[in-house]
């Protein structure tokens, strides 16, 4: 059995440094709106295909649904990051992308009370923006291309709470502070003359503001009887969440110029002129009313099935670019897991310690180009290597389980029909969902 120790958390916390810089998309999709949205879950969430809102564990919580914090029983910490290897493919053209970053960090903290209650704080991504387009004319001399590049995005970071409000139910708060920036240029580039001027129109806007997270849980369970006499209790837990809209007040500029498109074309920016410079402008983004529900079906720590469907009102905001409206973004989701015998106090069998998980989900996302709704499939499946550490609490010894998460996730987004794009990515996804037992009084015979 896989003893904890510091060599796990420096491993998580050295990926998470080094991608955190990196763009977490190279969709072209992430022009639209703000960007491509982003995953509120956890990597262990994730290998089941993206379920968490009905999820309980005294191991493990969801800020997507605060509810679920009311259930720990240990002090968790869950960080995580993701890379992704897509694919994209046209009528005519392929192009493969690669693409990493620092998905989230979260923590949670029990309350030895007679009621169950948790705190819990964290930061994740909203959306991220990272697209790089360019549109060849050749038909005009001198020829040129249009060039479309973005980068940035929206993160988010939380302060929840959850407590059982009466026996079985289980509510929570979120309270959410988004904030980040968009940066995007378009150029006209004269790739083969300096007789011709290329010129660029650069915009970027900071953007900030609040929004809240409700959340429920009710847990009913049922006793079956077999035959030989032996019973099992299963446990059904119905989940919901409330996500609010919010409007984000942006501040930036907008700058024009002029350069030279042959040395711009060999990677060297030769500005010539300033055509515009635009200081101190302000600007608004529209984060929609969400609300999802779940159920899951579960047997102890031994297996759960998860069933989720989301729907976010996209279709109530204009896209500014095109002044068409975006389509509501709705998700289906199921998922499996399995221990085959969580004895984690019992030593050998390690690799029926494991957690098997797989998913799957089907989601209609919120872009509009060319009239045309994008869906997207994934598939996930996943593995959860528990490390085991053993305290003595009060007169008890227990078993804390603390897990490094693997996952890997095949996504299918888009079509070549009507000049769009499909994508097809491979992401990878690590997490330490790391747990101890803090502010309790230990006693050792």
């Amino acid at each position: 059995m896989l003893k904890i120790n510091k060599f796990w958390s420096i491993i998580l916390v050295l990926i998470a440094s080094a991608t955190y810089a990196q763009s977490g998309t190279s969709s072209p999709y992430s022009i639209a709106g703000l960007g491509e949205l982003k995953f509120g879950g956890f990597t262990q969430h994730t290998a089941t295909g993206g379920t968490s809102i009905s999820q309980q564990s005294k191991n493990s919580f969801s800020p997507s649904n605060p509810a679920s914090y009311a259930n720990l029983r240990f002090t968790v910490y869950d960080v995580g990051a993701r890379m992704s290897l897509g694919k994209l493919t046209t009528s005519a053209l392929e192009a493969n992308t690669r693409s990493g970053n620092f998905n989230h960090f979260a923590m949670a903290f029990p309350f030895e009370t007679n009621r169950k209650m948790a705190v819990s704080f964290g930061t994740n991504q909203f959306s991220d923006v990272g697209y790089e387009i360019k549109n060849r004319v050749n038909t005009d001399t001198p020829s040129y291309y249009n060039l479309f590049r973005g980068s940035g995005g929206i993160n988010r970071v939380y302060v929840g709470y959850g407590i059982e409000a009466m026996r079985n139910l289980n509510i929570g708060l979120n309270v959410n502070y988004n904030f980040g920036s968009i940066q995007a240029v378009e150029a006209k580039v004269y790739p083969n003359t300096d007789n011709r001027f290329s010129h660029s129109d650069e915009s970027y806007f900071a953007y900030k503001g609040f929004d809240f997270d409700l959340g429920a849980q009710y847990t009913v369970w049922d006793t079956i009887h077999y035959k030989s006499r032996k019973t099992s209790i299963i446990k059904h837990t119905f989940g919901a969440a409330l996500h609010t809209k919010s409007d984000l007040k942006g501040d930036g500029y907008r700058y024009s110029e002029t350069f030279f498109g042959r040395a711009f074309d060999g990677g060297n920016l030769i500005p010539i002129d300033t055509i515009l410079f635009d200081d101190n402008l302000t600007d608004s983004a529209f984060k929609p009313l969400g609300f999802v529900v779940g159920y899951t079906m579960s047997k102890s720590d031994q297996w759960a099935i998860s069933l989720e469907m989301e729907q976010n009102g996209w279709s109530s905001i204009t896209d500014k670019s095109t002044g068409d409206k975006f389509f509501d973004n709705t998700r289906y989701s199921a998922g499996f897991s399995i221990v085959p015998r969580p004895s984690y106090d019992v030593r050998g069998g390690y690799l029926k310690k494991i957690r098997y998980s797989a998913g799957v989900r089907y989601e209609n996302l919120y872009y509009n180009f060319a009239s045309t709704q994008l869906n997207e499939i994934g598939i996930s499946f996943g593995l959860g290597l528990p490390i085991v550490k053993s305290v003595r609490l009060e007169e008890e010894k227990v078993a804390i389980i603390s897990t490094v998460n693997l996952t890997a996730e095949y996504v299918k987004r888009g079509t070549v029909s009507n000049e769009l794009i499909q994508e097809d990515y491979i992401n990878i996804g690590i997490g330490l969902n790391l747990n101890d037992k803090w502010f309790t009084k230990r006693k050792y015979q």
